[in-house]
């Protein structure tokens, strides 16, 4: 059985109100199980009907929202879903009320995410939508009993693992991130409980993983695309469901990857505008890696040329290990106590399109290649090895400071060359 058959199937009877019987043609039958949404395995539907009580259905269930949520029962008796399981979590965005925000976020901090809208016994999503309609209009006139099922069924689909945001919470200056859990019976993660204390209301309860909580601070360090969602008018209902994967992808980063206790304090423009830098200067080395490694020697050519350097000859070999990428001259200021004047200093590079860690070969090469050129008395010579790589190795730095080489990694070029421009 598979689901396209089921969506065409219907509810031809009634045991009680979490009992039903499904037909789905062919002679083919299964009790629905509501609470619990689980469909029996298959018989025929007259032999259904000989198993006690059965009355005719008149309405009350919305199908269309509890058939992609239900597991089947095999003949072995193993419970198989409906849908193939999303290994990606969803994202909602859920609104409460500020005039209970302390109570209800002691309620988050015990694994439970509470709603309102459910100031009745009868309003639990579990009963279906013709229930819940039928349950709301009896509770209150003010709102629009079909519109508030549209908007709190939504929490029927959360699953375990998914992300549910909650803007100022636990005050007007953060918003709280945490995940979804299934609740002890296992079969969901939406629930229909007592009342929180002291009101008559707040009974829809998502079930969270307390261990997940992250609180951040409207003004810590994240990508904008979080702040500027959440301030939209779009998801400004109960209950949202995001598809915008740049915010998904955010918040999945934020859960995974950043440290709680820096995302919960304020961060200054400054700091701000400085991690922005650090990221496209990240991404300026991604893409630089990317690049063939006689192109990547021309971008180095193409900054020295750039910055006033004069290039003399690349690509420099003494068929003994000794190795030069390019060699470069620059006049450069030299003060003294009585007159400006300058100097000639001649730049040996040695370039390397590294990932993780550069070592001391290049600096070897480097040193080699120097120590057999000839050299003017007084001329002063500066060694470089330039590396797209994170960081050198430990040997490297310490044969480039005993030897008076010039380390430049990924961060530190891409800063200089986007400066320059």
């Amino acid at each position: 059985m598979i689901k396209d058959q089921l969506t065409k199937g219907e509810l031809i009877a009634k045991r009680d109100d979490v009992t039903y019987l499904f037909s789905y043609g062919n002679n083919q039958a299964s009790i629905l199980y509501l609470e619990a949404r689980v469909l029996s395995a298959p018989m025929h539907p007259d032999a259904f009907l000989k198993m006690g009580y059965w009355e005719d259905y008149t309405g009350g269930v919305d199908l269309e929202a509890v058939i992609p949520t239900l597991r089947l029962e095999t003949e072995s008796g193993e419970l198989v879903a409906i849908n193939k399981p999303n290994t990606a979590p969803q994202c909602f965005v859920f609104r409460q009320s500020p005039t209970d925000q302390k109570a209800l976020f002691t309620e988050i901090e015990k694994g439970r995410l509470r709603q309102g809208w459910s100031f009745a016994e009868g309003l639990s999503l579990l009963h279906g939508k013709d229930q819940f309609i039928q349950a709301f209009e009896q509770a209150t006139a003010q709102w629009d009993a079909v519109k508030q099922w549209g908007t709190l069924s939504r929490m029927l689909n959360i699953k375990s693992g998914d992300y549910i945001v909650v803007p100022k919470q636990p005050d007007a200056k953060h918003f709280t991130i945490m995940q979804a859990k299934l609740r002890e019976d296992g079969l969901g993660c939406y629930d229909f409980i007592e009342p929180l204390k002291g009101t008559n209301d707040y009974r829809h309860v998502i079930h969270i993983d307390p261990a997940s909580i992250q609180v951040v601070h409207y003004e810590a360090m994240y990508p904008a695309v979080i702040k500027r969602l959440l301030k939209s008018i779009a998801y400004s209902s109960p209950v949202n469901i995001v598809r915008q994967k740049g915010f998904k992808e955010a918040i999945h980063t934020l859960m995974t990857e950043s440290e709680k206790k820096e995302l919960k304090q304020a961060h200054p423009l400054q700091a701000k505008m400085k991690e922005v830098e650090k990221r496209l200067y990240q991404e300026w080395v991604k893409e630089a890696r990317n690049l063939t490694p006689i192109d990547f020697e021309k971008v180095v050519k193409s900054f020295m040329e750039t910055n006033g350097f004069t290039i003399n000859r690349g690509n420099y070999y003494d068929r003994l290990g000794g190795d030069i990428d390019l060699v470069c001259t620059k006049e450069v200021p030299l003060y003294t106590p009585f007159e400006p004047s300058t100097m000639e200093v001649t730049y040996y590079i040695q370039v390397k399109k590294h990932k993780g860690t550069t070592g001391a070969t290049g600096v070897k090469q480097l040193n080699q290649m120097v120590d057999h050129l000839p050299r003017e008395s007084g001329k002063h010579v500066q060694k470089i090895l330039l590396s797209l790589a994170d960081d050198f190795s430990e040997g490297c730095k310490k044969l480039a400071d005993e030897s008076e080489v010039l380390l430049i990694d990924g961060m530190t070029f891409a800063e200089m060359y986007v400066k320059s421009d």
